[in-house]
């Protein structure tokens, strides 16, 4: 055997869960998603809505929220590198006592995030993964965290960017298995090294959310 562990998916069905046939006129041609929406967009579809031992039912609107998802992570980089963001070898966060608590809380949700994936990949559950990941990415990180950055950086806090950095880099990584060009293309321009399929891969930071920062960002957040 070539692989010492092999994967195998569910059926995939139509956004009703039925099964494609010619007849019924539902089939899906991935090779004209990819054109509409991108391969990163099908791909991480796919990733996300496979679960252990349950068919897929996926359908436009599923692969067009992730081309916005893929958007997003483009807006935020964008707006990282705009303020002055680069590779965190050479902005380092600073010292925890530096931190503002929002600057805490996303480094401390970033970290829980890491180890959520790393459990879900090493157990191929590659939805838990990508939902992870997703509602991290833009609920938190950009709906959130990207906003709270644009106070800091106006009073002046201009460790703020070495937050975003050091967020976005460990955050592209997380992500590079399931959407791998854009990706690819978005950690280059941060970091400007080589290339990310071959860097390492994020390893335990050490940072905790404590329970005073995680109840005060769910506060805010029910606003």
């Amino acid at each position: 055997m070539p692989f010492t562990d092999v994967f195998l998916h569910g059926l995939i069905r139509d956004e009703f869960g039925r099964k494609m046939s010619k007849s019924k006129g539902n089939v899906i041609d991935p090779l004209e998603w990819m054109d509409t929406f991108g391969a990163d967009a099908l791909r991480f579809t796919l990733a996300r809505g496979a679960s252990p031992g349950g068919d897929l039912a996926i359908g436009e609107d599923a692969v067009r929220a992730s081309r916005n998802f893929t958007t997003k992570l483009f807006n935020a980089t964008r707006y990282a590198l705009l303020n002055g963001a680069t590779k965190p070898s050479e902005a380092p966060l600073p010292a925890p006592a530096e931190l503002t608590d929002a600057d805490r809380w996303i480094l401390g949700r970033l970290e829980e995030v890491r180890a959520e994936v790393d459990s879900a990949f090493d157990s191929y559950e590659f939805s838990r993964a990508c939902e992870a990941l997703y509602h991290f990415a833009w609920d938190e990180f950009c709906d959130w965290y990207v906003e709270l950055a644009k106070t800091q950086l106006a009073e002046g806090l201009s460790h703020t960017t070495a937050v975003l950095a050091a967020a976005l880099d460990t955050l592209l990584r997380l992500l590079h298995p399931v959407i791998p060009f854009i990706t690819e293309a978005l950690w280059q321009a941060l970091t400007r090294e080589e290339s990310l399929v071959v860097a390492d891969w994020p390893r335990p930071s050490g940072i905790t959310l404590i329970p005073l920062l995680r109840s005060a960002s769910a506060i805010c957040k029910s606003w």
